[in-house]
């Protein structure tokens, strides 16, 4: 299947489509996560790669948590994208496409959340590579966070700016610099197609964790 993928809940805006089985992907880093950023790629990825979006079977969009702004903008594009050609969307966790390209197989995800806070979450690696969540999301202090035993990586903003918050348990093995992609999300959107987890365009909302910050924006 021919899918497009969005992603915008953190400082790097990235915009991907696999077609025919070859994924193209294009991002800019630090930049205000805006639905004129996104298109703007995503026309210019399109015309490099000479692709009409009249081909494309499904929308994914990374529906967080992070960046509030960002999480508006990758739904907002992704339903209004859906609406106008009628397909289905596969809305995709952030923290799991951050872990998704970790390279352990018990991985703690961390986005920042501001407010000397974290959102995280912990995912394991399966036979088919793609990780799996392992319980809920959550948004916490990093000293309030505890690493179940076994977790041998580390990822995120949440880690890049709070690293000597975080307890004994943060594993070793820890990648600094690393965003959530819309590639991740393109590879764990395939997955969650073929297992019906979709969506109309109406229903593709963001998730926020943080429940005040939607109560307060709403």
């Amino acid at each position: 299947m021919n899918l497009l993928a969005i992603e915008t809940a953190s400082a790097f805006v990235s915009v991907a489509v696999k077609i025919d089985g070859v994924v193209h992907e294009a991002g800019l880093r630090d930049v205000a996560a805006r639905a004129e950023t996104v298109l703007d790629l995503l026309r210019a990825l399109c015309a490099d790669i000479r692709c009409d979006l009249g081909v494309i079977d499904a929308i994914a969009f990374g529906r967080g948590p992070g960046s509030f702004t960002g999480l508006r903008v990758a739904a907002a594009v992704a339903q209004g994208l859906a609406y106008a050609r009628r397909l289905p969307v596969v809305p995709i966790s952030s923290l799991a496409a951050l872990a998704q390209e970790a390279p352990g197989q018990q991985v703690l995800a961390a986005l920042d959340a501001r407010r000397d806070e974290v959102y995280y979450g912990f995912y394991r690696r399966e036979a088919t590579g793609l990780v799996q969540a392992c319980g809920a999301e959550q948004v916490a202090a990093p000293e309030q966070v505890v690493c179940p035993a076994g977790t041998d990586c580390a990822v995120g903003s949440g880690i890049d700016h709070y690293l000597d918050r975080f307890g004994k348990t943060l594993p070793k093995s820890r990648v600094f610099g690393h965003s959530p992609t819309a590639r991740a999300v393109l590879a764990l959107a395939e997955d969650a197609y073929q297992r019906g987890a979709f969506v109309q365009a109406c229903a593709a909302v963001p998730v926020y964790v943080r429940d005040d910050v939607a109560q307060i924006r709403s």
